[in-house]
C-alpha cells in the first residue's frame, strides 16, 4: 500500500488569503483597527472614558481594558451586545468599510 502524502504544495496560507482580500477592499489591518477604535472612542459613554480603552481588534473581536472589577461586571452582563450593535452602526455610517463587522467584544480587566 503506498503512503498517500496529504500535503498540498499549492497551499497558500490563510494569512496571505486574508491580506489579499483586504488589499481588494483598500483595507489593511491597521487601517481596520483604526476605524474600529475611533469608533470605540465616539460610542462609549462618556462615564466611561479612560475606564475602558480598546486595546485589539482581531477576526472580528474586540477586545476592550477595564480598570474595575465592578465596571467589568456591568460591561459584561448587560452591555456588550449595546456595543456591539452601535460600533457596527457607526462603522456603516461612515461608509469606510462596508465588510467590515465586529462580531463580538470581550471586556478584560486591566
Amino acid at each position: 500500500m503506498k503512503n498517500k502524502s496529504r500535503h498540498n504544495h499549492d497551499a497558500v496560507p490563510i494569512g496571505d488569503i486574508v491580506n489579499q482580500v483586504f488589499q481588494q477592499f483598500g483595507l489593511s489591518r491597521s487601517s481596520e483597527y483604526r476605524l474600529v477604535f475611533e469608533s470605540w472612542d465616539r460610542i462609549v459613554p462618556p462615564e466611561f472614558i479612560g475606564r475602558a480603552q480598546a486595546v485589539s481588534f482581531r477576526n472580528g473581536k474586540l477586545i476592550v481594558a477595564v480598570e474595575s472589577s465592578p465596571l467589568l461586571e456591568e460591561l459584561c452582563g448587560y452591555r456588550a451586545g449595546e456595543f456591539i450593535a452601535l460600533l457596527n452602526q457607526d462603522i456603516s455610517v461612515r461608509g469606510e468599510a462596508t465588510h467590515l463587522v465586529v462580531r463580538g467584544i470581550e471586556f478584560r480587566r486591566n
